[in-house]
């Protein structure tokens, strides 16, 4: 009897794109690095039936990927996706409560197989709405691009998270990229691709 033994390659690649909701406009369009172990891990658990701790639950912001100089020009860092601990270097803060907190959003989701095709593609889409955060400013007219204050909320990096919508979670992706200002005068939409390749 013959033995099947079929070996298949599993490949990953993410792209986010960052827009004005009501101009359309494109704020950023740019393809991410992924944590391979902390992936591998996480669909290992979820065919096993965990995906409720090791599912997409989130979208993390944070501020501390790249530095803006007197003259304009960005330096940007690498990428945190070595390990099962990797992170954003800075993340964003929430205090609308009582307390300041790491600042996460929830994601939805929709799944697009391609026919006749060995990938398909997990579309993860987050909306910031115009009163988010609390403490952003009224207008997107803020004079430096390099800090976040009680008056300014500016983002360059982002990743998506595993865990409870609530609970502490692991880093899938990291992202960074030139500053954006979020801030009460414009609603943003983030969609986050992730094309999972299986058997090319």
């Amino acid at each position: 009897m013959k033995t099947l033994n079929e070996n298949s390659n599993v490949a990953v690649e993410g792209h986010v794109l960052i827009k004005d909701f009501d101009s359309g406009e494109v704020l950023l369009d740019k393809y991410n690095a992924i944590n391979f172990q902390n992936f591998a891990f996480a669909v290992a658990h979820a065919l096993g039936g965990d995906g409720t701790t090791y599912g997409i639950s989130k979208l993390a912001l944070g501020m501390g990927g790249s530095t803006v100089e007197a003259n304009g020009s960005v330096t940007y860092k690498q990428p945190k996706v070595s390990g099962a601990t990797g992170q954003l270097y800075t993340a964003c803060k929430d205090n609308s409560g009582a307390s300041s907190v790491d600042l996460t959003v929830p994601v939805t989701f929709v799944v697009n197989n391609a026919s006749n095709q060995p990938y398909s593609d997990l579309e993860c889409r987050a909306v910031l709405d115009y009163n988010f955060p609390a403490d952003a400013q009224a207008v997107d007219n803020s004079p430096t691009m390099d800090e976040i204050s009680d008056t300014n909320f500016i983002f360059d990096e982002i990743g998506l998270m595993t865990g409870s919508t609530t609970g502490e979670g692991s880093f899938l992706t990291h992202l960074i990229f030139h500053p954006i200002q979020k801030s009460k005068n414009r609603k943003l939409e983030i969609l986050y691709t992730l094309r999972i390749r299986a058997g090319v």
